[in-house]
């Protein structure tokens, strides 16, 4: 009998990357709903059930709930649904591992950097937190400043400013993303991007993975997908020293006992800063953190959610994990331009015979339309690869990139700047 046979899930939001909540919750035995206001979202095409329904009406989904006698809900990518989540796990008394606080964090940057100066952990100075700039803000600023509005996720109206004309600009944006119409001015910390995974299990937390980004030229790292990122970190063996005692210490005396807990961060190999949190799936690399440790945030974020529990004990996760016995790889090929269709995807069939290959997201197909809009990034290919080594994760990037491309109608190519392997 398989661990949730019987069981009702219930997934709020359907979008393509959620395909993998239901997946690992089906291979788990549960039953699995997926719920949203969209009649065609990606994982209800694969579900058990499609609920037609606003993921955001907390009323609606007790309501179908209860009269559908579900075991367990969760979300897995969204931010907004996080509240949501809770107050319907709440109300029903079932599980759901993220706190108020926690979730205050992930979605409230200005919380989450007051806390974080609270417990001495390293996050960039302030200069502006509000719906205008007074004018006498403008002298005290050192340029390059970072702007990115209080309350919005998903990188959007984020962005780096090395001038007054760049700063009102993008302070407008910012606000025009933010419900509170709330922005913040801070300083732009230079450096390596780093992400990395926490998992918390009966009050123990331990990091999971620590992956370094890396952008091709031209592209800011206010970005929900980077061209690279490769684990472990260059940086790991400093944060085990320097910073991870600090999370810890954070974690415990806030009163977080479960969950997944991504954050996101600068270090120019010698200070390591902090600007991002998340308490959902979405900062993990979970395909790699499953092929390289033999753990799955996936299945752990079921699992909560229909029994409480994250894993079986915390003892299965190594003290230093994140130090990744083989070099581990994500490469995103991202789309561009102003009014485009997919009309030919190659190299995809030559990757997956690699022996490095370990999973793909094809985030869109041949025929989609897409337009120049307001998202920051547009992903078509994610590629998740192993190595036993950094040499073999370079020449494994350069044969994708000779392989990979994406054209129009008129074989004109559809992709954004690869990135070089020869700068890893």
């Amino acid at each position: 009998m398989k661990e949730f046979e019987g069981k009702k899930l219930l997934l709020l939001g359907g979008i393509k990357v959620a395909c993998s909540i239901v997946e690992r919750a089906q291979k788990m035995g549960a039953y699995v709903a997926v719920a949203d206001y969209n009649i065609d979202s990606p994982a209800k095409l694969i579900a058990d059930e499609a609920v037609l329904m606003d993921a955001m009406n907390v009323d609606a989904i007790v309501k179908w709930c209860k009269e559908n006698h579900i075991d367990g809900v969760t979300t897995g990518f969204v931010d907004i649904l996080m509240p949501v989540v809770y107050e319907v796990c709440k109300r029903l008394n079932l599980p759901y591992y993220a706190t108020p606080k926690m979730i205050s964090m992930s979605t409230n940057k200005m919380d989450f950097k007051e806390t974080c100066e609270r417990f001495d952990v390293p996050v960039p100075k302030t200069y502006v937190i509000g719906s205008k700039i007074e004018e006498n803000v403008y002298d005290t600023i050192d340029y390059p400043v970072f702007v990115k509005p209080l309350d919005a996720s998903g990188s959007r109206g984020a962005g780096a400013c090395y001038n007054r004309k760049e700063l009102d600009a993008q302070f407008a944006d910012a606000i025009s993303y933010s419900p509170t119409k709330t922005a913040v001015i801070e300083d732009y910390i230079t450096g390596t991007e780093f992400l990395l995974d926490y998992v918390g299990v009966d009050g123990e937390f331990r990091l999971l993975s620590m992956f370094d980004r890396y952008m091709s030229s031209g592209r800011s790292t206010a970005r929900n997908y980077s061209n690279v990122a490769i684990c472990p970190s260059k940086q790991i063996k400093q944060y085990y020293e320097e910073a991870n005692p600090k999370i810890l210490k954070m974690f415990k005396e806030l009163g977080f006992t479960d969950g997944l807990i991504f954050l996101q961060g600068h270090t120019d190999g010698r200070k390591i800063t902090f600007y991002e949190m998340g308490c959902r799936l979405g900062g993990s690399f979970f395909e790699l953190e499953q092929e390289v440790l033999g753990l799955d945030p996936v299945e752990m974020t079921v699992r909560y959610a229909l029994s409480g529990k994250m894993i079986e004990s915390i003892e299965k996760i190594r003290l230093r994990s994140a130090e990744f016995p083989k070099v581990a790889m994500v490469a995103n090929y991202l789309l561009e331009g102003d009014d485009e269709t997919v009309a030919k995807i190659d190299g995809i069939k030559e990757v997956k015979v690699l022996d490095s290959y370990v999973a793909l997201i094809q985030q869109r197909d041949v025929g989609c339309h897409y337009k120049k809009d307001r998202t920051v990034d547009k992903p078509i290919l994610s590629f998740f690869m192993t190595s036993d080594d950094m040499n073999g994760i370079k020449e494994t990037l350069a044969f994708m990139n000779k392989k990979i491309e994406v054209t129009n109608a008129d074989g004109k190519s559809l992709l954004s700047t690869k990135y070089d392997p020869n700068k890893l």
